[in-house]
């Protein structure tokens, strides 16, 4: 069975008595079309409006006949399964049209805070001269909305530019015009202000160094500077063989990190990505390097030569059978004894000693060979190697 709706409104007619018309809906065409061809073949009482596009399969009395007077008041009852109610409603959008619906992100100082939102209406209806208006707040901050005016136009865009804090906002839109009852209010969304995390400065190793032992603990750390001060960093830490391919090791806050086995003679990039609670990342992080020693098989320094005036160490590397201690000597090449290294408490394995070139007083050594005899002593044992260095100046 169709559902009926039973429809009761009021004609007003104003005739001459020459025009008068009478109108039969019982003739042999069935049922008749009828039209009102207004705001798009709709007419309106308040904010409902009745869809009368269609067929109308039955409308009583059958038929009207229109007085001989100069008014008449006819009363229609009309009842048909194709009448169309729907309540009338600016259709009116609100969004962030600068900005991914999904990426709702401002970077204060890449950027204008620009808020902007859509008003269309689909009976032409004019906005009125005071909205839209847009109303924002931090976000759960329990404080009242500030309320302002969308005041520049284009077409239908309404924008406003807001020099407003960094946080996370809140906001919603509204709109109205002379033939809506009440105020449209958009739904809630929300967009961030903030800054990119800057200066990053890498701690250790702090040169381009190639000389790292694979079989020591290889210690990376560094610093970066918060885009705004209230901001939590975090950082992926980010290592491979390949320029363009690189493992990552998800460090939260932590901003060092030890990689204690690498391969031997390879040259390995890395590189740190930083980001603040909101994921928005340092841009462009540098790309460090270095390379890898070869296997210990006898004491060994590198760099070899190298210049103790200009602050340069070089770094002394040996292999201990067992856990145990040792003596570095460094001797002149007339075999004058000119400094002495204890080394305690070494591990099993690879080993390393800086040298920064001076004597047991501190002075700097001349320009030279100079030789390096280095005594390890563990399970009763003792054993001696032997290298050379050279200090050019």
């Amino acid at each position: 069975m169709k559902k009926s709706i039973l429809i009761l409104f009021t004609i007003f007619i104003f005739l001459h008595s020459e025009n008068i018309i009478a109108i039969n809906t019982n003739d042999s065409s069935g049922s008749q079309e009828l039209y009102q061809n207004i705001n798009l073949g709709s007419f309106g009482q308040q904010n409902t409006w009745v869809n009368l596009d269609s067929n109308i399969g039955y409308i009583a009395p059958n038929e009207i006949v229109y007085e001989d007077s100069l008014t008449s008041e006819i009363e229609i009852v009309a009842e048909s399964p194709y009448f169309d109610f729907f309540n009338y409603i600016p259709d009116t959008n609100s969004k962030l049209l600068s900005l991914d619906d999904d990426n709702k992100i401002i970077i204060k100082n890449e950027s204008q805070i620009l808020l902007q939102t859509q008003y269309a209406d689909l009976y032409g209806n004019e906005i009125l001269n005071d909205y839209p208006k847009i109303y924002y707040r931090i976000k759960n901050s329990g404080d009242s909305f500030v309320e302002t005016k969308m005041d520049n136009v284009t077409g239908n865009t309404f924008s406003k530019v807001l020099n407003i804090d960094y946080g996370e906002y809140e906001y919603y839109c509204t709109a109205t015009n002379d033939n809506y009852p009440g105020i449209y209010q958009s739904e809630i969304q929300t967009f961030i202000v903030t800054e990119r995390p800057h200066t990053f400065l890498n701690l250790n190793p702090n040169t381009q160094n190639d000389n790292a032992n694979p079989n020591v603990g290889i210690s990376f750390s560094w610093t970066a500077t918060k885009g705004v001060p209230t901001d939590t960093l975090s950082y992926v830490f980010c290592i491979g063989t390949n320029i363009n391919d690189f493992s990552e090791i998800n460090l939260n806050i932590n901003n060092d990190y030890i990689i204690n086995t690498l391969q031997s003679r390879t040259r390995y990039y890395w590189k740190v990505k930083v980001a603040n609670q909101y994921g928005v990342e340092l841009l462009n992080p540098e790309i460090f390097s270095f390379i890898t020693l070869g296997e210990i098989i006898r004491i060994y320094n590198a760099p070899n030569p190298f210049n103790p005036q200009k602050g340069e160490n070089t770094r002394i590397f040996f292999e201990m059978p067992e856990n145990g201690s040792a003596q570095l000597d460094i001797y002149s090449e007339y075999g004058d004894k000119i400094k002495t290294i204890s080394l305690n408490n070494l591990l099993q394995g690879s080993n390393e000693v800086a040298y920064d070139g001076r004597d047991g007083n501190g002075r700097v050594l001349y320009n030279g060979t100079y030789l390096c005899i280095l005594k390890k002593k563990y399970s009763g044992q003792t054993k001696t190697e032997k290298c050379r260095l050279l200090i050019i100046k």
